[in-house]
């Protein structure tokens, strides 16, 4: 092969794999939690496999017993007060993140259509104050409309009862991390 040959073909082999390189989602995305005090208290890591995306979450701190966990739409942990100068602990993750404009709290196992993507799995904290859970949830990904790389995870004060909107009467946000690559 002359110079010229293969120069065309090692410009068609490498703009083949920056194109294969774009077109692949992260495997992996991960975000550290954040108390109230801005200090780091657990990590939850999203691995994208064929089942759906896998969830590990280990968290410290928390009061024993069962706490709503969500994705939320924003990548902020930062505080929000209101009009009346109500302040919300990290009401900078914004609401329960709704990509399919579902517009219902419905629990983890309803589809996106009929549910906020962003209901995932309760976390079971033991009487340590820690939790450490993983789940495999196939209404997240790491990629597209589903996506929850550049969101937020936040944990809940209370249980989640699956119905109430907006939030699944979860109470105060405990625990917030941005989630990135």
């Amino acid at each position: 092969m002359n110079r010229k040959t293969l120069l065309a073909l090692g410009s068609l082999i490498l703009s083949g794999t920056l194109a294969s390189c774009a077109m692949t989602a992260p495997a992996t995305a991960r975000t550290q939690l954040l108390n109230e005090a801005g200090q780091t208290t657990g990590t939850a890591t999203f691995t994208a496999t064929p089942e759906g995306t896998r969830v590990s979450v280990q968290v410290s701190g928390l009061k024993p017993g069962m706490h709503g966990m969500h994705i939320h739409t924003n990548p902020s942990c930062t505080n929000t007060t209101d009009a009346a100068g109500k302040v919300t602990v990290f009401g900078g993750a914004g609401e329960h993140f709704d990509p399919m404009m579902a517009g219902h709290h419905l629990g983890p196992q309803a589809s996106n259509t009929a549910g906020h993507a962003g209901d995932i799995p309760m976390l079971n904290v033991g009487a340590d104050g820690t939790a450490n859970t993983e789940f495999v949830s196939s209404k997240i990904s790491l990629s597209g409309a589903t996506s929850v790389v550049g969101r937020s995870l936040v944990i809940h004060a209370n249980p989640d009862d699956y119905k109430t909107d907006p939030s699944g009467n979860s109470g105060a946000r405990e625990r917030c991390g941005v989630i990135t690559q």
